[in-house]
Parts: C-alpha cells; sequence; structure tokens
C-alpha cells in the first residue's frame, strides 16, 4: 500500500503543469493559436518551402511559460520552419489531466491536424525535448514515418531519470515508464539529438545511451557544459547552426563534442 501511494506521488511528479495565468511572454511574432478537442494549439508560420515541425514540449510550465520554450520557438522559426506546438491535457488552457497515455493521444491529435495542413513534398518533422522527446519517439513510431525525429535533453525512460536521482529500486514503484528506449528500436527515420553534457535534470548519459539504442541515428550534439535549460546559450552559436542543418535534412557532416567536423 505504501509502495503504491509512493508510486502515484512519482507518477504525480512527472506533470509540473502550472496555472494558465502565469506567464511570461507572448510570442513576438505571428502566431495563430487557437483550441482543437480540447488543446490548445499554436501554429507559427515560417519560410513558404520551410518544413513542418511538430514540436512536443518539456514537462514544465506551458506554451507561454518558461522563457526558454519561447527561445526553442522562435530558434525553429529563425531556421525557417512551419511550427506546430501544443499544450497536453491539463496545461496551460488545455482540458483534462495529463496522464502518461493521455499525453500520447494528445500528440497524435495534434498530429493530425499538422498532417492535413502539410503542403505534398516538403519535410515533416518531429521534434521532442525532455519529456516531450517521450512522446515524440511514441509518435514517431506510432503513426506515419516522419522525415526526421529531433530530440532534446531527453532519457531512456522516466525510472531511469527517478534512478539517477534517488535509487532505481525506489523508480520501480511507478506505474508511468514513457520507455522510448524500447520504442527507439522501431523507429525508421533518420534521428539527431542534442544534450547537455552537464545536464543535472535528465543526465547526458541516459541521452548517449538512448542514442546508442537507435539504428538510425544521423548526428549526435553534445554541448560541454550545458544543462537542461541553457543549450542554446552554451552552445554559442552551434545550436542554431545545427539546427538549420537538421531541417534543411543536411547529412555530410558529423557533429560531437560542441564542434562540427567535416
Amino acid at each position: 500500500m505504501i509502495a503504491g501511494a509512493f508510486g502515484s506521488f512519482l507518477d504525480r511528479m512527472c506533470f509540473w503543469n502550472i496555472p494558465a495565468a502565469i506567464k511570461s511572454y507572448e510570442m513576438p511574432i505571428p502566431c495563430e493559436t487557437f483550441m482543437h478537442e480540447g488543446l490548445e494549439v499554436w501554429y507559427v508560420p515560417g519560410h513558404s518551402d520551410g518544413p513542418t515541425v511538430l514540436f512536443c514540449h518539456g514537462n514544465a510550465g506551458h506554451l507561454r511559460f518558461p522563457n526558454v520554450r519561447r527561445d526553442r520557438f522562435l530558434a525553429l522559426h529563425e531556421a525557417g520552419a512551419n511550427l506546430w506546438a501544443f499544450d497536453y491535457r491539463g496545461y496551460g488552457h488545455s482540458i483534462g489531466q495529463p496522464s502518461e497515455y493521455g499525453l500520447y493521444a494528445d500528440a497524435r491529435v495534434v498530429h493530425e491536424l499538422a498532417r492535413e495542413r502539410h503542403p505534398e513534398g516538403r519535410r515533416f518533422i518531429l521534434y521532442g525535448r525532455s519529456l516531450g522527446g517521450a512522446v515524440a519517439v511514441q509518435l514517431a513510431t506510432e503513426v506515419e514515418t516522419p522525415d526526421a525525429l529531433i530530440l532534446e535533453s531527453t532519457f531512456t525512460s522516466v525510472r531511469e531519470v527517478v534512478g539517477a536521482w534517488l535509487f532505481p529500486q525506489i523508480a520501480t514503484a511507478m506505474t508511468y515508464e514513457f520507455n522510448s528506449l524500447e520504442r527507439i528500436r522501431r523507429l525508421k527515420c533518420p534521428l539527431y539529438m542534442i544534450h547537455g553534457t552537464h545536464d543535472k535534470i535528465v543526465p547526458y548519459h541516459l541521452g548517449k545511451k538512448l542514442w546508442d539504442g537507435c539504428s538510425t541515428g544521423v548526428e549526435f550534439l553534445s554541448v560541454w557544459s550545458a544543462g537542461h535549460n541553457n543549450l542554446q546559450r552554451a552552445s554559442e552559436g552551434l545550436y542554431q547552426q545545427t539546427l538549420c542543418k537538421w531541417l534543411s535534412g543536411t547529412r555530410k557532416f558529423e557533429i560531437e563534442s560542441g564542434s562540427l567536423a567535416k
């Protein structure tokens, strides 16, 4: 009974959703916002010939908080992406209570919408950050194969994250898994990953372990000394340069340890 209650507590800690009234920014560029099947959805148009990117955000805040989320959106916009983003159920203005399979279902709903408006012949890319990486991995292995999957600061499974924070035995009490390592073995599209070497929230070694478990990996960018929320600043421009190359489909270089090698 105690173990079950503790497991439920750890499950709830996966979601740091805060009231929609708490916000730190509004998008400084044109952004279409609307509700779709109970979810708040954003569409940020990019270049007319740019790829479609469906972004799955992390476990904390919502679309309008924190500022690092805005920075990701602006980076993708600058790279030419036609960006789709959304709040999971229970986040921001989206209706419901979050759960592992609820988040997967929300991503499917927005994916279907984005596909309907996606111009034929353009690249369609899934992008997942932190917990959203697990959502994006699940989506990429379930729906129509995307042209690429980009993962930032994500993990093998949420139980391994909790095990790294506390003790592995404690994590077994959880019912949520977000098991990307098991799913990524079925990935059929090119994989690109980025992770800070000093990430204390999602340890770097879990990102590398996920990368090693995938057979379709193209590039892994390690940002030296970066933590979980400062990749863009710590990379000193390499983040944006790399993102532009990945969105365009360039595959003629290797990235490791924060540097480009021809």
